[in-house]
């Protein structure tokens, strides 16, 4: 029986390959491979104590696909790993496969989805009292697109055509329920000035196909995204609504963070939360050209979405 007030532990991008060594993204920024354990731990003990009622990961559990390199014994132990981590959590926990959940080299994602029961391409629909959740999977590519990649994943993200029916249906079925888009990669630019924007890395290319879906149905009231490793938000009209879009920060690099979604019949409180890891924080923070922007600007730390 659903509460009326409703809390999501909300993560992405853990990249956890406790046995690699660091990695370097955009602007030199340092990830945290070697303490990935320490930093999964923290952060399920981090969202445990607020006792959610459920727990989405974004994405990117691990270090596949492309650019890492990653042996194939230690991807598949990793992804072994994160999900048995995150099965242990009191609360039910789900998860969609970002472009690094495929095995290195490139391939599908069927091992993830397999491991997570999903059904090939697509996400889950999750009815609450107050809002109905849409968990979107990014990684439909065609097997054309997938061979197009190799040796390494599309990075892109593409919403089957199964995919968008399923997304239409949710829409449409919803009744007087607003919902909440999840998914990896992202449908809008962000909002802040660092990292020009690339599409073909950081968005979804079939992305107008599922804003005019939101936008002939007018429901979708926040959309929460992985894959950029920033914190970010902004409003912006889809249709004749405003929607809000919001990039969930990494766990792997600064601000090494997650995000509290807080759900009653009239609103969401989102608020960012940090790991308590301090000296790790600041080797990410302060690596490359200096990654203090990650953390995105001081209001966009607690924030209220109205549902209705």
């Amino acid at each position: 029986m659903w509460s009326t007030r409703f809390q999501i532990g909300l993560c992405t991008d853990t990249h956890f390959w406790n046995t690699g060594v660091c990695q370097y993204g955009s602007n030199g920024s340092l990830q945290l491979q070697p303490c990935s354990e320490l930093l999964l731990a923290t952060l399920l003990s981090e969202i445990e104590v607020f006792k959610p009622d459920l727990v989405f990961h974004l994405g990117d559990a691990t270090c596949g696909g492309g650019y890492f390199q990653m042996p194939g014994a230690d991807f598949y132990a990793a992804l072994n790993c994160v999900h048995q981590e995150f099965s242990r959590l009191s609360a039910a926990a789900y998860a969609l496969p970002g472009n690094h959940d495929c095995p290195p080299g490139g391939g599908n994602w069927s091992y993830f989805e397999q491991l997570w029961g999903l059904v090939s391409g697509t996400g889950v629909t999750i009815d609450l009292p107050m809002a109905r959740l849409v968990l979107l999977n990014t990684q439909g590519h065609s097997r054309e697109q997938i061979e197009a990649a190799l040796p390494a994943d599309p990075v892109y993200g593409w919403v089957s055509d199964v995919e968008l029916l399923r997304l239409e249906d949710a829409l449409a079925t919803a009744g007087g329920k607003p919902v909440l888009l999840f998914c990896h990669q992202l449908l809008r630019s962000w909002a802040g000035n660092h990292n020009p924007w690339a599409p073909h890395f950081y968005g979804i290319r079939n992305a107008d196909a599922v804003l005019a879906i939101m936008a002939r149905y007018g429901n979708v009231r926040a959309v929460f995204q992985g894959h950029a490793h920033r914190f970010d938000v902004h409003r912006t009209v889809v249709g004749e609504r405003c929607c809000l879009f919001v990039v969930t920060p990494a766990v792997i690099e600064y601000p090494l963070g997650w995000l509290n979604l807080e759900l009653t019949s009239s609103e969401a409180q989102l608020r960012l939360h940090q790991l308590p890891v301090p000296e790790l924080a600041q080797l990410s923070r302060e690596s490359g050209e200096g990654q203090g922007w990650r953390v995105g600007e001081p209001n966009w730390a607690e924030l209220r979405i109205s549902l209705r």
